[in-house]
């Protein structure tokens, strides 16, 4: 990919978007655990909690992203990419300012529920981030995504050695408005501009984003030339109803809405969100002192640090598809060791349970090589333009309530069946996503947007039919206007 200096500069604008919204993200996830210690202690002289109450605080928001995204994903394809990010970060800023004045527990779940209605912008930006982004660089922008988290992730982790929970909550409204800065200077995404029919301000926005080269405007021609077509196909007499229950039932619906629903939960099920919650309390269970805990969990931070720039390789160098197959099996065996692990060490030396403890770090960094980044990556770009809305609003249902299942019950599994029951009932869920996605997952990978979905589609277009369509691009293009 050959971009000159100013068309760097905005994809780095968007890259650096992308990684604020994932830092804030980190933060708020991680943050969990700081509020859980300081609610929780005997010691505690503020706000005292039950354990009860503290997991409802922790699960909350991802309810109430439920409502949120069907708020915001039907925005995102009414009124634009833009303006529903900016929205997102208002409402994080809010959030965060409620969660510093409250005074009671009710007033902290309220607050809660408030940065969940935003927990879609984890979704959404990432969909705007690969409509922004340049094809071979998509995979790699989205990775850092979840460097940015992990980093986010340790930060809130290494402030709680020296502020409290609501100190850390100011700092967090930065990223958010870092962010919301980022959106303001940027243009509208050229795929809305598309969807609506409005192909010169489509034009105009993707040579922003991605140069005037001839592999650029090639792309774009593709674009215009697709949602030309179902335009034309379009029946405004069909009402909003059957159109949605149509939709619903589409074979170019309903194959991405498999993939994404199972991917966001293999990504659930191993781990990924829960362990960042709960990490220090169970490296505290593990280890038996509350300071190795802590110090554990930092290393654990800085160790999906390192394994997610290691994924910004493999996301490049390989295939989707087979890396999210083959990294998720070993992530399934993995799960299966720490179970294995937690039942050995009852029958060896006390020294053992250091062998459960480097099994588990070794299990999350597997599956952030891998598993988690592949998953993501291929939620994003799954989804046709037209169903993009839609997809997203499906999509971020699916993670919000699997982060919203798995974040209240977690405590409860390692409580009732231990933390070997716990591994073993989700390394079962992974290796059912991964069966599943074997038979109907096809690659991504070096694929423009518009090439997924026209395979999606079952499409094929021919160079020669190409040429023709692209030469009467502006004469079909003065009908539409």
């Amino acid at each position: 990919m050959c971009l000159n200096s100013p068309v760097l500069l905005r994809q780095g604008l968007v890259l650096a978007a992308s990684c604020f919204n994932s830092f804030g993200a980190g933060i708020s996830l991680s943050h969990v655990g700081v509020v859980n210690a300081a609610i929780l202690s005997p010691n505690a002289t503020g706000i005292r909690a039950t354990v009860d109450q503290a997991s409802w605080i922790a699960s909350i928001k991802g309810f109430s992203g439920l409502i949120g995204f069907f708020i915001f994903s039907p925005l995102f394809q009414i009124i634009g990419r833009k303006p529903v990010n900016i929205l997102f970060d208002v409402v994080i800023i809010l959030g965060w300012v409620l969660l510093y004045y409250s005074q009671s527990i009710s007033m902290m779940m309220f607050a809660k529920s408030i940065q969940g209605l935003a927990i879609g912008g984890f979704i959404i930006t990432a969909v705007t981030t690969s409509e922004f982004t340049h094809r071979k660089s998509r995979g790699l922008f989205l990775t850092m995504n979840k460097v940015a988290l992990s980093c986010g992730s340790l930060m809130c982790h290494s402030l709680a050695l020296v502020c409290d929970w609501r100190a850390i909550g100011v700092i967090a409204c930065l990223p958010a408005l870092f962010n919301l800065i980022i959106f303001c200077i940027c243009p509208e995404s050229p795929a809305f501009y598309a969807l609506k029919g409005r192909f010169q301000d489509c034009e105009k926005s993707f040579i922003w984003f991605h140069g005037d080269s001839e592999d650029s405007r090639q792309e774009m021609k593709l674009l215009i030339i697709a949602q030309m077509e179902r335009i034309k196909n379009k029946d405004e007499n069909e009402f909003l109803l059957a159109k949605l229950l149509k939709k619903f039932f589409r074979r170019d619906f309903l194959i991405p809405f498999f993939i994404a629903t199972l991917a966001t939960f293999a990504v659930d099920a191993s781990g990924r969100y829960f362990l960042l919650g709960y990490i220090t309390q169970i490296m505290i269970e593990l280890t038996g002192d509350k300071y190795i805990g802590i110090y554990c969990s930092m290393i654990f931070d800085c160790l999906m640090i390192g394994t997610l720039f290691i994924s910004t390789i493999v996301i490049r160098t390989f295939k989707r598809r087979t890396v999210l197959l083959r990294f998720g099996a070993a992530s399934v065996i993995l799960m299966f060791a720490v179970c294995l692990s937690e039942v050995m060490k009852n029958y060896v030396s006390s020294k053992f349970k250091w062998v459960t403890t480097v099994t588990i770090l070794l299990h999350s960094s597997v599956s952030t090589i891998g598993l988690i980044p592949a998953a993501f990556t291929v939620t994003m770009e799954i989804f046709p333009l037209d169903h993009r809305g839609m997809g997203s609003l499906t999509a971020g249902v699916a993670f919000t309530l699997f982060y919203a299942i798995t974040m209240k019950i977690t405590p409860l599994m390692m409580d009732k069946i231990g933390l070997s029951g716990t591994y073993l009932a989700f390394g079962v869920c992974v290796a059912f996503c991964l069966t599943i996605l074997y038979f109907i997952l096809p690659e991504t990978k070096d694929k423009s947007l518009q090439e997924i979905e026209d395979e999606i589609r079952g499409i094929n277009r021919s160079p020669a039919e190409i040429e023709l369509m692209i030469s009467g691009d502006e004469e079909n293009r003065k009908v539409i206007e």
